[in-house]
């Protein structure tokens, strides 16, 4: 069984999401412990945004039939 989430389609090289770990064809099913349902295509970037640059986050994905859990410290958009 696949879970809902936000699917990674692709990782900006030098991101903080690609510092972290993120992979594409991740899928995010929590941000900082809030449940990502992939329901509304805002659902991620509105837990984004209510952080500011430099906060640390965990962040939780699905990858290849497991859970893992990724530490991303957020930063300015590029």
């Amino acid at each position: 069984d696949v879970p809902t989430g936000a699917y990674v389609q692709d990782v900006v090289a030098g991101s903080p999401a690609e510092k972290s770990g993120i992979e594409p064809a991740d899928i995010i099913t929590k941000f900082d412990g809030i449940k990502i349902t992939g329901g509304e295509d805002t659902e991620l970037s509105k837990a984004i945004s209510g952080h500011k640059v430099g906060d640390k986050i965990k962040i939780e994905v699905y990858r290849a039939g497991e859970t893992k859990t990724l530490d991303v410290t957020l930063e300015e958009a590029q």
